[in-house]
């Protein structure tokens, strides 16, 4: 089974449409898998096919801004959140198994934290850790020194970037602020995460920057929670399907 090709359903999230795909058996167990930032949910076309195809309900939305959904005014993280949680609620799912690759990884995180009786498992790919202070702000601005708009080419490819932009797939509005609040100190961040209740699968892959660097000071804040280091890079899910997989699908069940 795979991901359709184009969006199925289309739900109306804060005045404006938030695109979604779905494939797996209709009583399946859900699962909402969220893209990275300047990506789409295509990205997920071979993960999506291989969990329906073990019986999951499998979910797969476009951010604000990118893919099929509308672009907006305002691209602050907690209205990613909301997106998210409204989208639960016009699909009527009480309680759901999350995948986040990146910012759909830190997006996880964040309602596993606030929200917890909504999520059952979270698998949480490559996500960046925020400062917890201004000093830790500090050091990672200089691990990551550099114009903001270079960063972002760096981190999330130039040609993708171009293509999504050209094709009206990507607000680059929402490279700036998104990048700069990932950047900046979130102790209430840090303190909600002991709030999760849910297992939590960290993946990471090698030379992945400061991601890889600071995975383990993600991972000695949330009890009980498991790191797998899969490949090398960022697209661990693309580039490592098989390693990423054999990690995944035991978790889940």
């Amino acid at each position: 089974m795979s991901l359709p090709s184009s969006p199925q359903y289309y739900a109306i999230i804060n005045k404006r449409r938030i695109a979604y795909r779905m494939a797996g058996p209709a009583d399946g167990s859900p699962i909402v898998l969220i893209h990275a930032l300047a990506s789409r949910a295509e990205t997920w076309n071979r993960t999506a096919g291989a969990l329906a195809d073990l019986g999951f309900r499998v979910v797969v939305p476009d951010l604000r801004g990118h893919g099929r959904s509308d672009w907006a005014r305002s691209y602050a993280l907690v209205e990613f959140e909301q997106d998210l949680l409204e989208l639960l609620d016009a699909l009527h799912l009480d309680r759901v198994d999350f995948i986040g690759h990146s910012l759909g990884g830190y997006l996880a995180l964040r309602i596993a934290a606030t929200a917890p009786h909504r999520v059952r498992r979270c698998v949480i790919e490559a996500t960046p850790v925020p400062p917890r202070d201004e000093a830790d702000a500090a050091a990672v601005r200089a691990r990551t020194a550099g114009p903001w708009w270079r960063r972002s080419l760096r981190t999330l490819g130039a040609g993708r970037i171009l293509r999504l932009a050209l094709l009206r797939q990507f607000d680059f509005r929402a490279a700036r602020p998104l990048l700069r609040a990932l950047r900046s100190p979130m102790q209430p961040w840090w303190h909600d995460l002991e709030r999760i209740q849910s297992p939590v699968l960290l993946l990471a892959g090698n030379s992945d920057g400061t991601i890889t660097e600071r995975m383990g000071l993600l991972s000695s804040r949330i009890v009980g929670s498991e790191t797998v280091v899969v490949g090398e890079g960022h697209h661990l899910h693309t580039r490592h399907f098989e390693a990423y997989m054999a990690a995944v699908a035991p978790f889940l069940r």
